[in-house]
Parts: structure tokens; C-alpha cells; sequence
């Protein structure tokens, strides 16, 4: 069993949940879903990942009380430069604000700088969406900077703020939580 808020990777049978979370609006909106898939053009694309599993990507469910309420992926992992960019969604409305995308993210890092030995995660933000902005600040990543205008969805270009963290700022935070606790 897994504990609470944790990250395994995903199984086929979680799919059909994460198709809930591409046909709400708000959810969509936030994540850069432009049109919803049918389910079964859904379960296509991740079909592919689960007969091809490349070394670039890793998905994972994220689990409460034996149930998907998120979604965290570890992509475009570039061993020869030690960087991997990172995405999470939480699909459960109802789990909103209480720190499981926090608790996923970390077991995620844990996972690019200890087991792949990765030098720097990363990830892009739409500048609209403040409450990830908000997180990615508390966790300790930095602001590298603003892609202007960068990406076109929903008819307008919206620009995305970058973040990253370094495997060393992740070793100097950790410690700093353990003697904090």
C-alpha cells in the first residue's frame, strides 16, 4: 500500500481518471490543454508510452487513500547534461491546497537527483497561473526567467515562467527541513 500523497508509476488503468481532469475547463486551462481528447484518442497517446517507456520520460500517478488524484511527470531527461523538466497536475478539486502536489514534487526530485543522478530539474509556468508560481517559490526554485509571449493557446500568447532547482540547492533544502522538523 502506498502512503498517503505518494507517487508510483502509472498504471493503464489510471488513464481513464486523468481523462476527467483534461474535460474540466479550469483544469485544462491551467495545464495548456487546448481542445479535449476523445478517451480514446487519450488512451492512445499514453498506449505509446507504456509499449515504448523511453529513457526521456517517466509518468506517475499520484495516490491517496488508493485513489489517482494527480498526475506528475519527469520529461525530456537529457542524461548528457543532467536536466530533466518536470510537470504536475492535480486533478481532484477536492485536494487542491493541501500539499500533495508539495509531497509529489519532492519524491520527484528525490527521484532526478538521487536515483538518475540529474544536475537540474526544471519547469515552465503560464505567468497567469499564480497558485503554481506561488508553490514553485515556496519549494525554493528559482526564477531563471520569463519566455515572453511564448506560447500561443486560447488565442492569445501567453508568456511562461521558468524555474529550476540544482541538485545542491535540493540537498542544502532538505537538510534545512530535517533540522527544522
Amino acid at each position: 500500500m502506498e502512503k498517503e500523497g505518494s507517487i508510483r508509476p502509472i498504471k493503464r488503468e489510471d488513464v481513464a481518471v486523468m481523462h476527467d481532469w483534461e474535460l474540466d475547463d479550469e483544469i485544462a486551462y491551467l495545464s495548456g490543454i487546448t481542445r479535449p481528447r476523445s478517451l480514446e484518442a487519450f488512451k492512445a497517446s499514453y498506449e505509446s508510452y507504456f509499449v515504448k517507456m523511453d529513457n526521456t520520460l517517466r509518468l506517475y500517478s499520484i495516490i491517496l487513500n488508493e485513489r489517482v488524484i494527480g498526475r506528475i511527470e519527469l520529461g525530456l531527461i537529457d542524461r548528457e547534461n543532467g536536466t530533466a523538466a518536470f510537470g504536475i497536475v492535480i486533478g481532484d478539486r477536492d485536494c487542491w491546497g493541501q500539499g500533495y502536489g508539495k509531497q509529489a514534487i519532492l519524491e520527484l526530485l528525490r527521484e532526478a537527483f538521487d536515483d538518475l543522478h540529474l544536475h537540474k530539474v526544471y519547469c515552465e509556468v503560464y505567468a497567469f497561473n499564480e497558485r503554481s508560481i506561488r508553490m514553485m517559490q515556496a519549494m525554493g526554485f528559482r526564477q531563471d526567467g520569463v519566455l515572453r509571449e511564448h506560447e500561443y493557446f486560447r488565442n492569445e500568447h501567453h508568456d511562461l515562467v521558468v524555474f529550476s532547482m540544482l541538485r545542491s540547492e535540493f540537498k542544502t533544502k532538505l537538510k534545512e527541513e530535517i533540522t527544522s522538523a
